[in-house]
């Protein structure tokens, strides 16, 4: 059996609170966020429930991409009249409405699909997350799921299903609706997994694409409406994409994403309310974060620090050293909440010096082991003088048990002799 210890050292807080980012943003709602480690660097109102308008088409081309990733250019989709039908803004919004909640509205963002027009799922997810097409979104529900609102239900499903329980979508493209909710912490938990998609990364930081030609028009460019990701006054160079959004009672909403030296970040901010401020927020954000220098900190240093296990039947403990230092680097706002945990292996007696006896390893609260190091032996240890006969007959079992078997073979054989002399002496 295994058995772990916890460590409590007076030199050493297994609870560390990081220094996070000291920025002013306008939106009511933000977060920063580690895309590789998840860890959280800067929140503001994160787990409040808001109306996130078009970057709801993050999960709708995030679960395009998990269903159908390797056939986007091998499926053509049409475009129907049930899919496009637009009303206006005070009928679909209307509490008495019949209208379902993914319509349409008339001035709303679109790639400008016609009834019966034809593309692959590829042209749609481009439309769908550069011009922010509402139309390629209920498109592409349609196409996933037989009926936008079987997606829907699929979608929810999925968002729960993988830890975003902050969430509720009625429809694909994010016009408002009451019952249409999420947090800036879900976003960007969302944002995270959406990443580890190569097309998905393809398809945001890209500032255009060439729409091809179809039956019902001619070819034509996709133009980005992200500001960070294409050339003008908000450009950002360390920029990856990702999505914004816009309606009259959500406010302003962003998530951006943005690399620097190795380090990909996560920006949310939900309900701003002036113009392009969100984009100067993320900028600000994510410079502030990548302003940090990394902290290198020794936890445990080689040889020195020593940690004692008692071994049955041993003269003595187990005196276990670390054969280098146990160093964890990060950064200020991202300092980590961890626990130091021992690992013993089942030892054998007698011990020798430098064997292998465990692991020293840090552990977060949610069980992502941060840093692994063997520890050894620093001294041989011996077992108690009565063990000596036992492990001695475990050291040699064979051989006892050769000449146990080869003794009572003998045996047999003399037996079965002397049987066979009387037998003859008859």
């Amino acid at each position: 059996m295994r058995r772990w210890l916890g460590l409590i050292f007076s030199c050493f807080v297994s609870v560390l609170f990081g220094k996070p980012l000291t920025v002013e943003v306008l939106a009511p709602s933000a977060i920063v966020m580690n895309a590789e480690t998840g860890a959280i660097l800067y929140t503001k109102n994160h787990h409040e429930r808001r109306h996130p308008a078009s970057i709801t088409k993050i999960a709708t081309a995030l679960y395009v991409l998990e269903k159908k990733g390797d056939f986007l250019d091998g499926i053509k989709t049409t475009a129907t009249r049930e899919a496009l039908m637009i009303v206006p803004t005070e009928v679909r919004q209307a509490p008495d409405t019949r209208h379902p909640p993914y319509r349409l509205e008339y001035g709303g963002t679109s790639m400008g699909l016609l009834v019966g027009e034809e593309h692959t799922l590829r042209t749609l997810l481009y439309g769908l997350m550069l011009p922010s097409g509402n139309d390629a979104a209920n498109v592409l529900a349609e196409h996933m799921s037989g009926s936008v609102n079987r997606f829907m239900q699929e979608l929810n499903g999925y968002l729960k299903g993988h830890g975003m329980r902050e969430s509720h979508f009625v429809s694909p493209h994010g016009l408002h609706h009451p019952d249409h909710w999420t947090t800036a912490y879900d976003m960007a938990v969302l944002t995270q997994k959406a990443l580890q998609h190569p097309t998905f990364r393809e398809i945001v930081k890209a500032a255009r694409y060439p729409c091809p030609k179809s039956s019902k028009q001619p070819a034509r460019d996709l133009l980005q409406h992200n500001r960070l990701v294409k050339p003008g006054a908000h450009f950002y160079s360390k920029a990856i994409g990702v999505k914004i959004g816009s309606t009259l009672k959500s406010g302003r909403t962003l998530v951006a994403a943005a690399t620097h030296e190795g380090r990909e970040l996560i920006a949310v901010l939900l309900g701003c309310s002036e113009g392009r401020r969100n984009f100067t927020d993320a900028v600000k954000l994510f410079e502030a974060a990548f302003a940090e220098k990394l902290v290198t900190r020794v936890l445990f240093a080689k040889g020195s620090d020593r940690f004692s296990h008692a071994v049955s039947g041993a003269k003595a403990s187990v005196n276990a050293v670390l054969k280098e230092d146990l160093v964890l680097q990060y950064f200020p706002a991202e300092e980590p909440t961890f626990r130091a945990e021992i690992e013993w292996l089942p030892c054998k007696l007698p011990i020798r010096a430098q064997e292998s006896v465990g692991f020293l390893r840090l552990v977060t609260e949610e069980g992502v082991i941060l840093k692994q190091l063997p520890l050894v032996a620093a001294e041989s240890v011996s077992p108690k003088w009565w063990l000596y006969p036992i492990l001695f007959f475990k050291t040699h079992k064979t051989i006892f048990m050769a000449l146990f078997l080869g003794a009572q073979v003998t045996l047999l054989l003399f037996y079965f002799l002397k049987k066979n002399q009387k037998i003859r002496q008859r």
